[in-house]
């Protein structure tokens, strides 16, 4: 395939990387939750829930991101999204209620997160339609990047001026990079061909009336339920599974951040060249290996190993699922209708950590019986994605 405008699709690549770098920020929250905690007194469960909601506002801004882009464009809509994550971040910073914690951090926060991450993954696949799993796989890594960057900073941080203070510093960080990221963003050419020369694409209503939409979802929920489990409780799990120090603790996010990256660009690569199919079925088998042998994990290079392969996993979902929502349901709507999928991210991120408190609640703060949870949710995430079938277009469905 002639490849058409080869320096502006870097830039744009480039810009994308800048945006989702600065929103990665998001899974740096495992820092913040225990100083959080013991600084105004409250209850874990309840701090931790400003994650969930942060997770469950994502994609369903995403989806509001995809109905603005074709209208307003790429530019547009990621500077919105700076411009309330930044405001999202300056309430958080003024907390003294829980209350504000989850309406800053979380609701906007969130909706910030999403405006801007739902971009770069349809800007970039309009860009490069001849490689679109390596293509959005290297866009989503500028995400799990930011992260393995920001959270031992913004555990120094902490330490000095203070939980509210680096959000603070986080909002200025934010709204400055994403916006001077944003000005590298333009729509493809309308002239792109569609991948596998597809010509019929699901419209969002039309997606939501076939199986597999729904199969997909289940088995999105249960790697994202998963996945963020890990991201929300890292640092308090190995604290208590291997005793590891705060320092520690806080390299072991960096590792979770960075494998998390890897396996991004690794997963959208991987489905190029195997399929996005094949892919998520190992990555759900080798998340449910792990898992069950969680509790072994008690030292800190075990445990550091442990979450490298559940967050390396992780990422290659995040990765794959782009591309098994492309080539399922076509190019023309691809940014609502993979908000749509996404939303999993948003209810995985609801069930996981929040079963991880119960769980402790329940079992005086042993966290076996969630690893096991876990474990089964990724036997039953493969078992799903052997089931599930592409569809077959309809007039009814697509355009």
């Amino acid at each position: 395939m002639k490849q058409t405008h080869p320096q502006r699709r870097v830039l744009v690549v480039i810009g994308s990387i800048i945006c989702q770098f600065c929103v990665g920020m998001l899974y740096s929250w495992s820092v913040f939750q225990t100083p959080i905690s013991q600084m105004f007194g409250w209850d874990t469960g309840a701090v931790s829930l400003t994650f969930s909601i942060s997770t469950f506002m994502l994609p369903v801004a995403m989806i509001v991101a995809g109905l603005l882009l074709p209208r307003r464009g790429p530019r547009w809509v990621a500077s919105l999204g700076g411009i309330i994550l930044a405001i999202g971040l300056l309430i958080a910073s003024q907390s003294h209620s829980l209350v504000m914690l989850y309406v800053g951090f979380g609701f906007l926060g969130g909706a910030g997160v999403g405006l801007v991450y739902g971009v770069p993954i349809a800007t970039c696949a309009g860009w490069y339609p001849e490689s679109t799993g390596l293509i959005t796989g290297l866009a989503v890594a500028g995400f799990g990047l930011g992260s393995s960057v920001y959270a031992p900073i913004a555990t120094n941080l902490i330490s000095h001026i203070g939980p509210m203070n680096t959000f603070l510093v986080q909002a200025c960080v934010s709204f400055v990079g994403i916006l001077l990221g944003s000005l590298l963003l333009k729509a493809p050419p309308s002239t792109q061909a569609a991948p596998g020369g597809q010509t019929g694409s699901y419209t969002p209503g039309g997606m939501l009336r076939t199986w597999q939409y729904w199969i997909l979802l289940i088995m999105y929920i249960l790697a994202n339920a998963t996945g963020l489990m890990v991201v929300g409780y890292a640092s308090p799990m190995g604290q208590q599974l291997a005793h590891i120090t705060t320092a520690q603790a806080s390299a072991v996010v960096s590792i979770l951040a960075i494998s998390n990256t890897l396996g991004r660009f690794l997963g959208g690569a991987m489905s190029d060249r195997f399929g996005p199919f094949r892919v998520v079925i190992f990555l759900y088998l080798v998340n449910a290996a792990t898992m069950f042998s969680m509790k072994l994990m008690t030292s800190f290079v075990l445990y550091a190993l442990a979450v490298a392969i559940l967050a390396c996993s992780f990422g290659g979902m995040v990765g794959a699922y782009p591309s098994i929502v492309l080539d399922y349901f076509g190019k023309t709507y691809y940014s609502v209708n993979y908000g749509l999928v996404f939303l999993a991210f948003g209810i995985g991120g609801l069930l996981g950590p929040q079963i991880v408190s119960q769980v402790l609640r329940l079992q005086n703060g042993d966290y076996t019986l969630a690893f096991w949870i876990a474990g089964g949710a990724g036997i039953a995430g493969a078992l799903l994605a052997l089931l599930c079938r592409k569809p077959v277009p309809g007039k009814r469905h697509t355009s």
